[in-house]
């Protein structure tokens, strides 16, 4: 699998000032990570990335516009396990599923201490009779990436299966332990 990592955002120009008895008509620029996400889409790639950054825009908001504007990449979104509980972060993850098609998924950091637990309460939630209603539920779960080294110490992405300790190499369906 090929995935499109999205830079982080750059400080965009102060808009241009028109006298008041203009009005400027033209549609706005159009952000970089629309336009990356699109010629992913275009080149077959399998997925984008919107990695976290504490100090640009919000990455489960940036992903939810990347989806409305893809037809079949996967567009994950980077996110901390302390930035939310893990039974809000399903229901929005649920309602990106439902309207993507089953192509939202989660990054998390290889680091974060709290990620094992985050995942199990999140997919407890989710298949949960008393968690997400239907149809929300009906979604498959996000699959989840962990960033950093792998069980094999490859460092990249890898996939985390249904147990949070199993996790695969992009493409692949080999186990192994993240250690």
């Amino acid at each position: 699998m090929t995935h499109i990592v999205l830079p982080a955002e750059a400080a965009e120009p102060a808009p241009a000032r028109l006298p008041a008895h203009l009005t400027d008509l033209r549609p706005p620029p159009e952000r970089s990570a629309l336009a990356l996400a699109r010629a992913a889409d275009l080149a077959g790639l399998a997925g984008v990335l919107v990695p976290f950054d504490p100090e640009g825009p919000e990455s489960l908001v940036t992903a939810a516009a990347l989806l409305r504007a893809t037809r079949y990449v996967q567009v994950v979104a980077g996110f901390h396990s302390g930035a939310t509980t893990p039974q809000y972060a399903a229901k929005l993850s649920a309602s990106l599923q439902r309207f993507s098609g089953g192509r939202f998924g989660w990054h998390l950091e290889a680091g974060d201490p709290d990620r094992e637990r985050f995942v199990a309460v999140a997919r407890e939630f989710w298949h949960s009779p008393d968690g997400l209603p239907k149809p929300l539920s009906d979604n498959p779960f996000p699959a989840v990436y962990v960033g950093g080294i792998d069980g094999r110490g490859t460092p990249g992405f890898v996939e985390v299966g249904p147990d949070p300790g199993e996790v695969f190499r992009l493409g692949e369906k080999e186990s192994a332990h993240v250690g």
